[in-house]
């Protein structure tokens, strides 16, 4: 029987995905830093803003179900490492953990290849939590480097089952900015996907 490996493939619907993230007996914080900012999926008793150093967020996790399809990949964020990165920290409730856990099991690692982490994330009012989270390392299958120009043309026109990949930019500069928390370059970007998409539309 073979080892269940979420960098190495896909998994295709309707097989389970193993648990693979320890279950903990008490509270635990997951670390969002991409669509799990405003949509987490599951109940979330309290939200934190944090800064995450060692890691930087950047489109290089290829999406063929969720923002794009096989014939045109979208991109979603992944952690790389290196410099620093801001999100939110979700509380998740022990009594919830293995529902939670099973839950982002499934999200994160049957479509996109990631790996869970845990990182130190430190409050705005200097406090650290550890919290779980999932980075794409480079053997990851979906691992997908490219330059800037190519990100801005990839999320300006694919698409997927959860909708436009040019609204998941925008939803995460939006979840940021509600959480206090600067975009950076992020903004620069949605400016070059939206000036895309205007120039395809007055052709």
């Amino acid at each position: 029987m073979s080892v269940f490996d979420p960098l190495s493939g896909p998994t295709p619907l309707g097989t389970p995905v193993p648990k693979i993230i320890p279950r903990p007996d008490q509270d635990f914080w997951v670390f969002a830093y991409g669509s799990l900012i405003w949509n987490p999926g599951f109940d979330v008793t309290e939200s934190r803003a944090v800064t995450v150093w060692g890691y930087h967020r950047r489109f290089c996790v290829r999406s063929t179900f969720y923002r794009g399809t096989p014939n045109q990949p979208g991109l979603v964020v992944g952690l790389r490492p290196g410099g620093r990165v801001n999100g939110v920290v979700h509380r998740v409730l022990a009594r919830d953990a293995d529902a939670v856990l099973s839950y982002l099991e499934d999200r994160e690692f049957r479509h996109d290849g990631y790996r869970y982490v845990t990182v130190p994330a430190k409050t705005q009012s200097g406090s650290q939590i550890n919290a779980l989270t999932f980075m794409v390392p480079v053997q990851s299958y979906s691992f997908t480097p490219l330059t800037d120009e190519q990100i801005a043309k990839t999320l300006a026109f694919s698409a997927g089952k959860n909708g436009t990949n040019a609204d998941y930019l925008f939803n995460l500069n939006t979840g940021l900015k509600d959480a206090g928390l600067s975009p950076g370059g992020l903004i620069a970007l949605e400016r070059r996907v939206r000036a895309l998409q205007g120039q395809a539309a007055s052709l």
